[in-house]
């Protein structure tokens, strides 16, 4: 790793990494204090009267629990479309800005590897998503703790964040294997972008049930166990060893990519 290349990434994406750290705890504490069991029971009046809309988003189910409550209304939509936007920011800023700005002919002209550089790239991204959600559940865990003691499954919550930041290690490693792959920002966004966003339209299509519920398999968001998980069903390592596998697979296809590509800067 390269630290005067890794401390001046984190930097760059420190200020968007305040934004959405802020706009997801805002959600994250206004869904717990919202959490009230007859809350709950007319919520469910309104995903009978809005069914389409409501399952879209995953807000779906009775929370019969503080942690089935905020699984339901923030791990369906919220802890996953905001990281989403956060990875796709960090591709570009990391390595697609620096292509076409020319910056990384300064890089490539140091006596630095190409291996070295895009994984310096990788590992400051991938801290930077670990950051993010860890600080988030601390948020979740404190205001948890503070407006309803003792009624969070600490356990659980852990175990649902980490299955969260494997997910979204693999949105990374498709954003990082597109940005390794093009050489202009719009076919960087088309893919890089556009597959993520992708995925996660066909899984609020599959969330609508009937005849797009197989839409699930075509759809990488499916592969987050987050039911299983606060149900307590044995079996959601298998998915999370998935996960794993696909992030590790598309971050070695980047930066093989990468080391090989001809970059004409």
């Amino acid at each position: 790793m390269i630290f005067p290349l890794f401390k001046r990434n984190i930097g760059s994406g420190i200020k968007v990494f305040m934004i959405l750290f802020a706009v997801i705890c805002m959600y994250t504490t206004i869904i717990i204090y919202m959490y009230n069991p007859e809350l709950s029971e007319m919520l469910s009046d309104y995903q009978k009267a809005l069914p389409g809309m409501m399952s879209a988003v995953g807000m779906t189910g009775i929370a019969s629990n503080l942690l089935e409550w905020i699984q339901i209304y923030l791990y369906g939509f919220i802890m996953t479309l905001f990281p989403m936007v956060f990875a796709i920011i960090l591709g570009n800023k990391l390595v697609m800005n620096d292509i076409n700005q020319g910056s990384m002919a300064n890089l490539l002209s140091s006596p630095y590897s190409r291996f070295r550089i895009i994984l310096t790239q990788v590992i400051s991204a991938v801290l930077l998503m670990f950051l993010l959600l860890a600080a988030v559940t601390a948020v979740g865990i404190a205001s948890s703790r503070i407006m309803f003691p003792e009624a969070l499954d600490l356990s659980r919550y852990l175990q649902l964040n980490g299955s969260l930041f494997l997910l979204q290690l693999i949105i990374l490693g498709i954003v990082f294997f597109a940005a390794c792959l093009c050489s202009e920002s719009r076919y960087y966004y088309s893919f890089g972008a556009g597959i993520p966003i992708l995925f996660f339209l066909l899984q609020m299509l599959s969330n609508m049930g009937d005849k797009l519920e197989n839409l699930k398999y075509a759809t990488i968001f499916t592969l987050f166990p987050a039911k299983d998980i606060v149900q307590g069903i044995e079996g959601y390592w298998t998915s999370n060893a998935a996960m794993a596998c696909i992030a590790l697979a598309l971050f070695a296809a980047g930066i093989f990519r990468f080391c090989r590509r001809d970059l004409s800067l």
